[in-house]
């Protein structure tokens, strides 16, 4: 077992850390040698084939930017009852043709053997380093006991709302932040980043601050698969929530929303498209004078454009970001806190998530 070319060593569950051992003890040193490096535990929580497949390959790529000790799980209560796990090594080159590798246990549970995960992972997670769950798919929120007990370690949970069915997923995301030290991160947020640094540009000129409190309707399209799915309006929802949180608007149970010059219209539309299935394809915020500020995505130039009609003409360009599946992880691998916006805005896009059709 001293094989660290990234091959499959099947081993028995119940001696994992062993087996890592004996796979590094094996390794040269001189000009020939590995380092073992980690900087997090990340365990990605699956219950198909398919999406475990993604996120060993997704995970394999963001450890050349971010060291961690890989732990993928695929779990499925309905499948036949087994518990089996392998090892492997994800190894990268770095300067003067050595390699630097971390490791990666997979585990596959089926049927009632699905209740010893999260004992297994916990006892396999490095001590002391912080610790980032990525569940993909749609949360079980029908199955809370269990995602709160293999959460029990998280440091943070990184969640792809573009999956979720039900405001009921948003909700839970949101009390596990507030109910517990995991802090929440969402790839549907990061990839909201330019949206909001083209919003704030639209009201970064003097003559543009006084008009926050002069919205009157917002109105936010998403790309939709011609579905009625609740996750394709859940990046419009955050988008929204951001800007009322920003601009201080009240928002009630039944998502009314209120601002300093009365009642405020939030729309949210969906528009068939083949690519980019729940991305925002268009922004337009309103004010009592009648202007309209807009924003759009020019694919051509890869950039979103912001113009402002009426008394006030403002134009600006903000690049798109890179929105590679392994890179938005990363990029929350590299936040050192959580997010303490995602935080505010979660409870609000609950209560906007009544507006949407």
């Amino acid at each position: 077992m001293t094989d660290i070319t990234g091959a499959d060593v099947r081993v028995d569950v119940n001696a994992i850390e062993k087996s890592l051992s004996e796979l590094w003890r094996g390794q040269k040193d001189g000009e020939d040698a590995v380092t073992r490096a980690a900087l997090w535990n990340v365990v990605a929580h699956t219950s198909t084939s398919e999406a475990h497949a993604l996120a060993a390959e997704t995970l394999g790529r963001a450890s050349a930017v971010v060291p961690q000790r890989t732990i993928v799980v695929r779990s499925n209560p309905a499948a036949e009852a087994e518990l089996t796990s392998w090892i492997s090594a994800n190894c990268h080159l770095v300067g003067g043709g050595k390699q630097v590798c971390s490791e990666e246990i997979n585990i596959v549970a089926g049927g009632d053997r699905i209740h010893r995960v999260p004992p297994v992972v916990s006892a396999l997670l490095i001590p002391d380093m912080p610790v980032a769950f990525w569940w993909i798919g749609d949360l079980p929120n029908e199955h809370e006991d269990y995602v709160e007990l293999l959460l029990e370690p998280a440091d943070r949970l990184i969640v792809d709302s573009v999956y979720f069915d039900s405001p009921a997923d948003l909700a839970l995301v949101s009390r596990i932040a507030e109910q517990t030290s995991t802090s929440p991160a969402d790839l549907n947020w990061v990839r909201l980043e330019e949206w909001r640094a083209a919003t704030a540009s639209i009201f970064d000129p003097p003559p543009m601050r006084s008009r926050l409190n002069a919205i009157r309707r917002v109105r936010v399209i998403a790309g939709s698969s011609n579905h009625e799915f609740f996750g394709e309006s859940v990046e419009s929802l955050l988008y929204a929530s951001w800007l009322s949180a920003q601009v201080g608007h009240a928002v009630d149970a039944n998502g009314k929303v209120e601002g300093a010059a009365g009642s405020i219209d939030y729309a949210f539309e969906r528009r068939h498209q083949s690519t980019d299935v729940g991305g925002i394809t268009l922004v337009e915020i309103s004010f009592e004078d009648g202007a309209c500020a807009s924003i759009t995505r020019d694919r051509d130039r890869g950039v979103l454009v912001a113009n402002v009609d009426g008394s006030v003409t403002v134009q600006s360009v903000t690049r798109s970001l890179d929105q590679q599946m392994e890179k938005l992880i990363v990029r929350q691998l590299k936040r050192i806190d959580g997010d303490r916006v995602l935080r505010r805005v979660l409870p609000i896009a609950i209560k906007l998530a009544k507006r949407v059709a």
